[in-house]
């Protein structure tokens, strides 16, 4: 992951394209996609050696969360609602990659993310369903 990632990143909730269709695939209540329709967030990526570090800061909307990475390893990852799923992080054509799997639903997708000058791309895809977002950088 080149340093372009590095940074902090604020989700731009206006810019957010399907995210209904998401929930809805992922089995979210109503409630639960208004939740996440609203949820405005931060993170940060640092790297130390062949450690990425990821901290993400939820404005008070849920606990902030802190997750070390490195390329190709699998780590637990913890959602704002509390399954937990497992995340491997790699690199591919220049854009970092996220595979998730929810193991208590059978659930596989991914998050893969580019950035192009000062704004953060990133599309979230499960079955025939993308999610996309965008990030500003802070």
């Amino acid at each position: 992951m080149d340093s372009s990632f590095f940074g902090t990143w604020e989700v731009d909730k206006d810019q957010t394209t399907g995210l209904e269709e998401f929930g809805k695939v992922m089995g979210f209540s109503e409630e639960k996609i208004a939740l996440y329709r609203e949820l405005v967030y931060s993170f940060t990526i640092s790297k130390d050696g062949d450690t990425y570090k990821i901290e993400i800061d939820f404005k008070g909307k849920a606990p902030n969360a802190v997750y070390e990475l490195q390329l190709g390893q699998e780590v637990d990852y913890k959602s704002i609602d509390g399954y937990t799923a497992k995340l491997t992080l790699t690199v591919e054509d220049g854009k970092s990659v996220e595979s998730y799997y929810y193991g208590d639903k059978d659930l596989k997708w991914t998050v893969t993310r580019s950035v192009e000058g000062n704004v953060m791309t990133a599309v979230t895809k499960l079955a025939d369903t993308e999610l996309t977002q965008k990030l500003n950088k802070a």
